[in-house]
């Protein structure tokens, strides 16, 4: 049941459907444009297999490719490559040695090499080409086979002298399928690594489940993004976040920084200054357990309300509950799991006193919190902000414990 408030705007899944994560607004900062360099490159599709076999082409697994390509799709798709019909522009980011981050594409691109390549599934539901339906790639004619793989597949290829930034600016404009990529969905493309791994590892957790009562659709990555935020304010700290509208540039340099693993010298793009130490595999272990804790916690506090505008008061109240905010997910997460655990128990003994000074907060938009999760909420004010107010309730409701 969608017990959902339908007043409050929700980022969409990959079916169109809400995500349960509200939408948050984002106005990135104007880019200059005399740092674009995007060029176009025909590329045979059997050396595009070539080189993604030997790992010169990299297409971050997107969740929602396999939700919404079914067989038939697919084999439209050979269909299509079989007839000579050319397919639309992919998009990609090359590195400075020659290795190809796909971006938009990867729906396509996947269909392809699993046919052609790794024989996943034959061909049916076809529309023109119907003797061929029943056949994988290697039961085809060879003429037809030689069609496919000497198949031109033209990219846009965004140079690596543009900056990163522009270069997720870039593929923000993108559509696929319908829907706009993601922010999340661009980060995971141009950062694969140890950081998207931890993602998905840390996704499908049953205490990150059950804090957001099941009732987040990750098809475009709106759980791990709310993850990422966790990892990124812990990892880096509030005091690092320096300029207004740049939450996905701090985002991204926290998915650059435990990429590099046991290296040192990480910078931060706003400030120019280093984070510290190196991120061992020991702090990223840490992390996770922090944010099992975490979940656990907030679960514990409120319930199926956790990390939203809703508090358990309301909702007992039959007022509908909101979708996770993002803004609540990332300073609760962060507060909570690093709360010693004689605090924790007090704050759990006296959570009713806790939900009132929340509801006051919540209700008046007056009021800084509701500010500085929501229009505020990428600002440095915003972000600063909701740990103050939030550290302050905690604060006073452990301090009204005898």
């Amino acid at each position: 049941m969608n017990d959902f408030d339908e007043n409050i705007k929700q980022e969409l899944a990959a079916d169109g459907n809400p995500s349960g994560v509200e939408e948050e607004v984002y106005t990135p900062y104007p880019f200059d444009v005399e740092k674009i360099s995007i060029s176009n490159k025909k590329i045979s599709l059997s050396n595009i297999i070539r080189r993604w076999d030997r790992g010169l082409i990299h297409a971050a697994t997107l969740q929602r490719r396999e939700d919404l390509w079914d067989i038939g799709r697919k084999s439209r798709l050979i269909e299509s490559l079989m007839l000579r019909i050319p397919l639309p522009l992919f998009y990609a980011a090359e590195t400075k040695d020659d290795q190809l981050f796909v971006v938009d594409g990867l729906q396509r691109l996947s269909a392809i090499k699993g046919y052609v390549s790794e024989n996943k599934f034959k061909l049916e539901a076809l529309e023109f080409l119907k003797e061929f339906e029943g056949k994988d790639f290697d039961k085809l004619p060879e003429r037809m086979q030689i069609r496919i793989n000497e198949t031109e597949l033209e990219f846009a290829i965004i140079g690596p002298d543009s900056p990163q930034e522009v270069q997720r600016n870039i593929f923000k404009r993108l559509n696929t399928g319908g829907l706009p990529l993601s922010e999340q969905e661009i980060r995971h493309a141009l950062y694969f690594g140890h950081i998207t791994e931890l993602l998905e590892e840390l996704a499908v957790t049953s205490e990150f489940k059950i804090a957001v009562d099941n009732s987040i659709n990750d098809s475009r990555m709106a759980a791990q993004e709310l993850i990422l935020r966790f990892l990124s304010f812990s990892l880096m700290g509030v005091g690092e976040y320096r300029k207004d509208e740049e939450m996905d540039l701090f985002l991204s340099d926290a998915m650059r920084i435990i990429n590099d693993l046991n290296k040192q010298k990480h910078i931060n793009n706003n400030t120019g200054s280093f984070y510290g130490r190196n991120i061992s595999t020991e702090d990223i272990n840490l992390l996770k357990d922090k944010f099992i804790l975490a979940m656990r916690r907030a679960f514990e506090l409120f319930g199926k309300c956790a990390f939203r505008i809703t508090t358990p008061t309301k909702y007992f109240l039959n007022n509908p509950r909101t979708p996770v905010n993002k803004s609540l997910f990332e300073a609760w997460s962060v507060l909570l799991s690093k709360m010693l655990e004689q605090d924790f128990e007090k704050l759990k003994s006296n959570k009713d006193v806790l939900f009132q000074k929340l509801d006051a907060e919540f209700a008046n938009n007056i009021l800084r919190l509701r500010n500085f999760i929501s229009k505020d909420s990428l600002k440095v004010a915003g972000v600063k902000g909701r740990y103050s107010v939030l550290n302050g309730i905690i604060e006073n409701v452990i301090n009204e414990v005898n």
